[in-house]
């Protein structure tokens, strides 16, 4: 591992963003978006990344329930329905709620992506005098399109 990647790893690890971390880090930035997903890939990053992270949640006593109590917390806060300066209501930040949502959502393996079905693709053919050998009928004779499923 480089010294621009261990840089990457500890800007990462500030806010678990990807493309800042790559600028901190002395990526450009106009690629340093494809960098920081590049650089996640990574097994050695991605290990070492899991590898501190574990380490300051060990370090700051930090559990999985303090994290959801957290981030529970956060959700509520951020839901609320506030009265603003002119007298109208508006939620805090609905974002935010929604984002700590569904990372308690994960966290509790309620967060599913569901399997990609798969494409069915219709294969048309035209079939006309001009596509047979000589003397050939068309297959269709109704009609001359053949819409076969694969």
């Amino acid at each position: 591992m480089n010294d621009k990647q261990r840089r990457f790893i500890d800007e990462y690890l500030i806010d678990q963003n990807a493309t800042r971390a790559a600028i901190a880090a002395g990526y450009s930035p106009k690629t340093a978006r494809s960098q920081g997903s590049r650089l996640l890939t990574n097994a050695d990053i991605s290990k070492e990344i899991q590898a501190r992270q574990h380490q300051l949640s060990h370090e700051l006593k930090i559990t999985a329930q303090d994290k959801r109590a957290k981030l529970w917390q956060l959700a509520q806060w951020c839901g609320e329905l506030v009265e603003g300066v002119n007298g109208e209501f508006f939620v805090r930040n609905p974002r935010s709620a929604i984002a700590a949502i569904a990372e308690l959502n994960k966290m509790d393996g309620d967060y599913l992506q569901k399997p990609v079905d798969e494409t069915k693709v219709n294969f048309i053919q035209i079939f006309g005098s001009d596509d047979l050998p000589d003397g050939e009928k068309p297959a269709v004779q109704e009609s001359h399109w053949l819409n076969s499923e694969y």
